[in-house]
C-alpha cells in the first residue's frame, strides 16, 4: 500500500511516495528514540534523587555527631560549673568552636538554641559551688530549670524530623 506524502517546496509541491515498510520502520525508529529518552530522563532523575538522599544522609549524619559531642561538652561543663566556680578559658572555647560548626550547618532555631545553652554556661560559672547531690535531687523532684541543654535537644530534634520530611 503506497502513501504519499506532499511537502511545500520552493513555490511548487512535492509529492513523494512512502511504502508501508518504510513507514513503519520510521515509526520503529522514533518509538525506539522516544523510549530510549524516557528511560534516559528517568535514569538520570532517579541518580539526582539518590545523589540528594545520599547527601541529606551525611549531613544528618554529620549534624548528629557534632550535636552529640556539643551536648557531652556542655554537659562536663554544667557539672564542672556546680562544683566550682573558676573557669577554664580553654574548656569554653571548646564548646563556643561547636558552637561555631553549629553556625555553619545549622537551622536557626539550634543555633539560638545552642548560643543559649552558652550564655547559660557562662551564668552558672558566676554561681557560687553547690552540692552535686543536692541539684541531683532538685532535678529528680522535676525541677525543669535545672537542665539547661532542654531547648537545645529538642531544636535538634525538630530540625531532623523536618529534615526527614523533605526526603
Amino acid at each position: 500500500m503506497e502513501r504519499y506524502l506532499y511537502r511545500a517546496v520552493g513555490g511548487g509541491i512535492l509529492m513523494m511516495v512512502l511504502d508501508g515498510p518504510v513507514l513503519a520502520a520510521v515509526a520503529a525508529l522514533g518509538g525506539s528514540i522516544v523510549g530510549a529518552c524516557s528511560s534516559l530522563t528517568a535514569t538520570l532523575i532517579g541518580q539526582r534523587l539518590q545523589a540528594r538522599w545520599s547527601r541529606l544522609g551525611a549531613d544528618l549524619e554529620e549534624r548528629e555527631k557534632l550535636y552529640g559531642v556539643f551536648v557531652e561538652e556542655a554537659v562536663h561543663l554544667f557539672t564542672d560549673s556546680i562544683q566550682r566556680s573558676a573557669i577554664e578559658p580553654a574548656k569554653i572555647m571548646r564548646l563556643y568552636a561547636k558552637v561555631a560548626r553549629i553556625r555553619l550547618t545549622s537551622t536557626d532555631p539550634v543555633l539560638h538554641a545552642a548560643e543559649q545553652v552558652g550564655k547559660r554556661l557562662l551564668e552558672a560559672y558566676e554561681l557560687p559551688p553547690e552540692n552535686p547531690m543536692e541539684v541531683l535531687a532538685r532535678y529528680a523532684n522535676g525541677e525543669t530549670d535545672l537542665d539547661p541543654l532542654r531547648e537545645f535537644t529538642e531544636a535538634c530534634r525538630r530540625e531532623r524530623a523536618n529534615a526527614l520530611q523533605q526526603v
